[in-house]
């Protein structure tokens, strides 16, 4: 069975299949959490998709502290998160322009997971209201395919296969985003990271979760690279950072730093969730390198 036809077949379990449509913001707007209100901006993005758990504030909760530190963070929930209504299926380059327009006169724009790939698409679409670009473990592995260094690497190869491999080991809709959840690493105390143990503790959600995901759109991989391109050019500060709990996802960022002329970061984590599990580095890593910009 081929990819498309076993995704085909996880599909028409689902209750309904989301489709991307034509909205209007002024009827779903984006709703914007701020702290702080001086010193320079930060943009935060959350990852995940609809039919699973969290939303902006409570994926960054841990990054309010640096208010103290001086910094205006700004935290929207993207549509169908918080109190974002809904616009269709989750869609990356539908984000971006949002995200774009959110940048004002200039941020720094920080991004988790599939908020990373949007953060990056938003900032090829406005590069000079972006003043520094910070990607955390971002679902960018579709550009890897455009990548004819990377993809002699065998960790490159495995990185490519994170959502197929857990979508042909499915048997269910709920199957795939317990599956996928998994591969996330663990938790600070070994156990499940914080995704796994949300869908432990809210089985009823695996079935919605597992159909958003296949309903997401991810950019293609031509749209990331030149993206990655756009950001090269125009000299954005990037920062890459993976956790160091998995040698093909510490291999994938390092390979969208280069193409984005970034840096890679490993700030040790057991899991996926380096903004949550490990904020006292990434919140120590993300003040100094604004600092440093700064001066």
């Amino acid at each position: 069975m081929t990819l498309d036809e076993k995704k085909e077949l996880l599909l028409q379990q689902c209750t309904k299949n989301q489709t991307i449509i034509e909205i209007s913001p002024e009827t779903h707007p984006i709703h914007i959490t701020e702290w702080g209100n001086s010193g320079p901006v930060v943009l935060l993005i959350h990852g995940g998709v609809q039919g699973g758990l969290g939303g902006g504030p409570i994926n960054f909760i841990n990054q309010r502290e640096l208010v103290d530190k001086g910094y205006q963070l700004r935290v929207p929930n993207r549509p169908g998160f918080g109190e974002s209504p809904s616009r269709g299926a989750d869609s990356q380059t539908a984000d971006a322009i949002w995200i774009a327009e959110e940048l004002g006169k200039g941020s720094h724009l920080v991004g988790h997971s599939f908020g990373g790939a949007e953060a990056l698409l938003a900032a090829a679409i406005r590069p000079e209201a972006v003043q520094s670009l910070v990607l955390i473990e971002p679902a960018l592995q579709p550009i890897l395919a455009t990548d004819l260094e990377g993809l002699k690497l065998p960790e490159i190869q495995e990185a490519l296969q994170v959502v197929s491999a857990p979508l042909m080991a499915a048997e269910s809709p709920g199957d795939f985003a317990k599956i996928f959840s998994e591969c996330m690493g663990e938790g600070i105390d070994g156990g499940l990271n914080p995704s796994a143990a949300a869908l432990q503790a809210h089985p009823e959600s695996a079935e919605s979760l597992g159909c958003a995901l296949l309903n997401a759109v991810l950019g293609t991989p031509q749209e990331m690279r030149t993206a990655a391109d756009i950001v090269k050019a125009k000299g954005i500060p990037v920062f890459v950072i993976s956790g160091g709990y998995s040698p093909s996802q510490d291999a994938c960022c390092k390979a969208i730093a280069r193409l984005t002329g970034g840096k890679h970061i490993i700030i040790p984590c057991p899991n996926h969730f380096i903004q949550q599990d490990s904020s006292k580095l990434f919140n120590e890593f993300l003040d100094q390198e604004i600092r440093n910009l700064n001066h």
